[in-house]
């Protein structure tokens, strides 16, 4: 059975899809996606990737935060341990780790993800985009690579960076969790 989070992002991609008056071939089309997979997804029937959910909100011209939200408003947002949208990274490639956004709004001034990564897996290529970035290791180890410089990074370690600086990260010892605070968003 789907788990709750899956049936809320699929409702979430099928309204939004409807509102545009497209066909599931029609999204296939335009993402490079299959029906199936894309049928599948819109039931709650299979996990996706952040890269994924990138090429469906771009088709739509929109943030992967808007297909994840959950409440709209200036009102205080409240997420529960555990309880974030997650989404699966990607399991081969560039970024190995289980991803939950902690604000699941769009419109926010910052972003927030929790990186669950087992280890020797992390974001492999470096990557750079607009803003300053806060990363807090909540548990385990990760050394953390931003332009030349590395940092091995423990649990209670925090390093600030701007985000315009090719970055990577890598749990090497163990099983890690860790806190990215990005701003602007940067899905």
């Amino acid at each position: 059975m789907p788990d709750r989070d899956a049936l809320e992002l699929g409702r979430r991609i099928r309204r939004l899809r409807k509102s545009h008056g497209q066909s599931l071939a029609d999204v296939a089309r335009g993402t490079s996606l299959t029906e199936s997979f894309l049928s599948r997804l819109e039931r709650g029937h299979t996990g996706v990737t952040v890269d994924t959910l990138r090429r469906i909100a771009a088709f739509w011209d929109a943030e992967i935060v808007d297909l994840l939200q959950r409440d709209a408003g200036p009102q205080p947002l409240m997420v529960r341990g555990g309880e974030g949208p997650a989404l699966e990274a990607e399991a081969t490639g560039a970024l190995r780790a289980r991803a939950e956004t902690l604000i699941p709004r769009s419109g926010t001034a910052l972003q927030a993800t929790l990186y669950r990564t087992e280890a020797g897996g992390g974001r492999f290529e470096a990557f750079s985009h607009e803003g300053e970035e806060l990363i807090f290791v909540v548990s385990g180890r990760v050394t953390y690579i931003v332009g030349d410089e590395t940092y091995e990074l423990e649990s209670g370690d925090a390093l600030w960076h701007s985000s315009d600086s090719p970055h990577r990260w890598e749990a090497r010892d163990g099983d890690a969790v860790s806190l990215h605070v990005n701003t602007p968003p940067k899905w």
